[in-house]
C-alpha cells in the first residue's frame, strides 16, 4: 500500500483497532467482531500470541476490504517478518529514522509514535504519513492534541492510548486525523468470556461516534 492510499483509507475509516489477545484464535475472532462492527483498520500488536499468523490469516480472509497492520514494531527483523505476513502498514510506539526508512524500502507505510512537538515534527519530516500521539491520555488527552494541531498545521495525528467511546468526539473536535483504540474496545472480560458480540456492538458505537465509513 502506498502512503497516499494509506492516508485516504485512514481519512475515510478513522479508527485503528489495536488488537491483542491471549491466543491467536481469540485474536482472530476479536478482529472479526471488530470488522463486523464496521472497523476497517486492524493493528495487530506483535505481543499477541501468533501475531504473524493472525495478520496473514486476516489478510487472506478480508483482502483489500480491510487494512491490516502490525503494531509495536521495534526492529528490522520484525519489519521483515510482518511484511512477509502481509502487513499493509507498520506502527511503532516511537520515532526511529532507520525503521521508517526500512518500511519505505519495503513500500509499507509507517506510523511513528511521538510525544512532544519536536518529536511530532521530526516523525513527519522523516516521511511518516501518520504520527501516533502516544500515550495520548497521559499527555493531556484532547486538550494536548488540540494544542499541537493549533501550532503544527497539516500534521496527521492519530490519538492512541486511553481512547474510548467517552472521548472519541473530543479527540476529533481537537483535530485528530484518526484514533487508535485497544483495551477499551477489546476488553479483558469480553476476551476471557469469548463475548465477541459485545466487541462488535462496541465497535459499531465507536464507528458512529467517529463518523467513519
Amino acid at each position: 500500500m502506498k502512503d497516499d492510499e494509506f492516508i485516504r483509507f485512514a481519512a475515510k475509516n478513522r479508527i485503528f483497532a489495536v488488537l491483542g489477545g491471549h491466543s491467536a484464535e481469540s485474536a482472530l475472532r476479536a478482529a472479526e467482531a471488530a470488522i463486523a462492527g464496521g472497523i476497517r483498520m486492524i493493528e495487530v500488536a506483535l505481543g499477541t500470541p501468533g501475531s504473524f499468523r493472525v495478520m496473514s490469516e486476516l489478510q487472506h480472509r478480508f483482502g483489500d476490504r480491510v487494512c491490516i497492520g502490525a503494531g509495536s514494531v521495534m526492529s528490522f527483523d520484525q519489519i521483515d517478518r510482518v511484511v512477509k505476513s502481509g502487513a499493509q502498514f507498520i506502527s511503532m510506539p516511537h520515532t526511529s529514522a532507520p525503521l521508517i526508512e526500512a518500511s519505505r524500502k519495503h513500500r509499507v507505510p509507517a506510523m511513528a509514535g511521538a510525544m512532544t512537538p519536536t518529536e511530532v515534527v521530526a516523525a513527519e519530516s522523516m516521511g511518516a504519513p501518520l504520527v501516533s500521539l502516544f500515550p495520548a491520555s497521559l499527555l493531556g488527552g484532547p486538550l494536548y492534541l488540540g494544542a499541537l494541531t493549533s501550532r503544527i498545521t497539516g500534521v496527521r495525528l492519530v490519538a492512541s492510548g486511553g481512547v474510548s467511546s467517552e472521548n472519541i468526539a473530543e479527540y476529533f473536535a481537537a483535530g485528530a486525523f484518526a484514533i487508535a483504540v485497544g483495551s477499551r474496545l477489546f476488553t479483558r472480560g469480553d476476551l476471557q468470556n469469548e463475548n465477541y458480540a459485545a466487541i462488535a456492538e462496541r465497535a459499531r458505537g465507536m464507528v458512529r461516534l467517529a463518523g467513519a465509513g
